[in-house]
């Protein structure tokens, strides 16, 4: 699962970049308009469901009540059909009226493109469950990777083949691209699920069911309010940043900085997270396994090495992305104009930071639903958010989408310092972390001197790869001589063997 996912988001990644090219800034401006809605719907509908049904499943299965077990996926199946149906018909309704709510009326045909979507994720995160809790993971690993690869080739080629019809028609296409990628998945999921099991008996009996929908609901609560938050923030923002900023622009000038935001530099920023995310699948079950056998050093173990990891992952970004954002766009993105290409650097340079943040985040996170407190991160994440709504509303009128990138910054930052003091009380404090911490970030800073040194020199895309090239052997050999990383942890690592012999060549040197 953690491999599938690794593989999944950064094919999801690659899929955005040349999206990007293809739409440009106001139709990702659009794009970005349309898919929080959608992915506050999923979050509301079926985010959790998988992890709850297949807790449920396995408790049954493993009391030998395999027609319980059965019970709760025909039960789960027929009312999240239901649901999906009752919300992707409300989505084609309220299209036309969403769109104008958010100030793009282009937005309008991607809603009904992506409205079917969420019929088919609610039968997908059902039959998630069910492979889960027979502790049959592949074929929720297949399920991800088909999700990405239709959506890929389907969303694109769509996208690019639309465009000459306009931006709307264009984004009609990224939309219905994540509609047929869903599609396929759920027949690829049920065909698997058909070889071994009768077909559905969908019945709505809610007296019958009453208690297994209650369990669900117990289970799935605190991760489904934890999954809205940051949709709901986005859904905030695609609210107020289009219609604020169109009182000072134009129409189609606010959607493309919304765009170069949302499409652009976000996408950039979020694709280190991908890696931190596959470390908090990895060590959420090693911590929940610590908590039960009350083995503390363990779990200050796995919360180190994961923590150092996850900063090793962000920090050579964040400072890649501060001191070259402009080379990076250029290189990634050739389409951008002069007057963008300035706009979204200088949004690069100020969002750059809250890489580190969000990487520590994802790790924190996954320690507290590790260790069974999962409301403390949810907590955490609403006070952040609720800081950026408010700097949202006072930044915006002054200092454009500039003020969106601050209020970001300032979210993650301060969810990620809330979530270090809520793992430091359920773990204890460590003077190790705090040093192994300092040495990633010092190796980080050296990085950026001498990446901002090599773009002092010459430019161009040539000089954005070279930089990039240097400034990684940098920071990788700063890593191994200031030790950041013990013997044993180089060994739990790829390649662990070849980098335990190169760090001690280089500390005898």
């Amino acid at each position: 699962m953690a491999l599938a996912t690794f593989f999944a988001k950064i094919a999801g990644a690659f899929y955005r970049i040349p999206l990007t090219n293809a739409l440009g800034a106001e139709g990702m401006g659009v794009y970005q308009l349309v898919f929080p809605v959608y992915a506050f719907i999923l979050s509301t509908s079926s985010g959790a469901l998988p992890v709850a049904i297949s807790i449920l499943v396995s408790d049954k299965l493993a009391k030998d009540k395999g027609d319980e077990a059965k019970t709760i996926l025909h039960a789960s199946m027929s009312v999240l059909l239901m649901v999906g149906i009752v919300l992707s018909g409300a989505l084609i309704l309220l299209s036309g009226s969403l769109s104008r709510l958010q100030g793009s009326s282009q937005a309008r045909l991607g809603y009904v493109a992506i409205a079917p979507a969420v019929f088919f994720v609610s039968g997908i995160a059902v039959l998630r469950g069910w492979f889960q809790g027979n502790g049959n993971m592949t074929p929720s690993a297949i399920s991800q990777i088909s999700e990405s690869i239709v959506k890929l080739a389907a969303g694109l080629t769509l996208a690019i083949l639309l465009m000459r019809y306009g931006i709307s028609w264009a984004v009609f296409g990224a939309m219905l691209g994540v509609t047929l990628s869903e599609g396929v998945t759920f027949i690829i999921m049920y065909i698997m699920y058909r070889k071994d099991n009768p077909p559905f008996r969908l019945s709505l009996n809610w007296r019958a069911s009453r208690e297994k929908y209650k369990e669900i609901i117990k289970i799935s609560m605190p991760m489904t309010i934890g999954g809205m938050i940051l949709p709901f923030s986005q859904i905030i923002d695609s609210l107020l940043v289009v219609n604020i900023l169109s009182r000072t622009l134009q129409e189609t000038g606010a959607t493309s900085s919304y765009g170069l935001f949302t499409g652009y530099v976000s996408t950039l920023i979020n694709l280190p997270i991908v890696l931190a995310l596959s470390l908090g699948i990895a060590v959420i079950p090693q911590l929940s396994k610590g908590k039960a056998e009350r083995d503390i050093s363990l779990i200050k173990q796995k919360r180190d090495t994961a923590l150092k990891l996850s900063l090793m992952i962000g920090v050579p970004f964040a400072f890649l992305y501060a001191t070259m954002p402009a080379g990076i766009l250029n290189f990634l993105y050739p389409s951008l104009s002069l007057a963008e290409l300035g706009e979204a650097a200088m949004l690069l340079r100020i969002g750059a930071f809250s890489v580190i943040a969000l990487a520590a985040t994802q790790i924190f996170t996954s320690i507290m639903q590790g260790l069974g407190a999962s409301y403390r991160a949810v907590k955490n994440m609403a006070i952040g958010v609720g800081v950026k709504i408010a700097l949202n509303l006072i930044l915006l009128p002054f200092l454009g989408i500039y003020g969106v990138a601050i209020a970001s910054v300032t979210c993650f930052t301060l969810t990620a310092a809330l979530n270090f003091v809520s793992v430091s009380r359920l773990t204890g404090k460590s003077t190790e972390m705090y040093k192994n911490s300092g040495i990633i970030v010092l190796s980080g800073v050296i990085m950026g001197g001498a990446v901002l040194l090599i773009n002092l020199i010459t430019n161009g895309k040539s000089a954005a790869i070279a930089a990039t090239i240097v400034g990684g052997i940098i920071y990788f050999l700063l890593l191994l001589v200031f030790k950041a990383f013990s013997e044993s942890e180089l060994l739990s690592l790829p390649f662990g063997k070849q980098l335990a012999a190169l760090s001690k060549s280089i500390t005898r040197g």
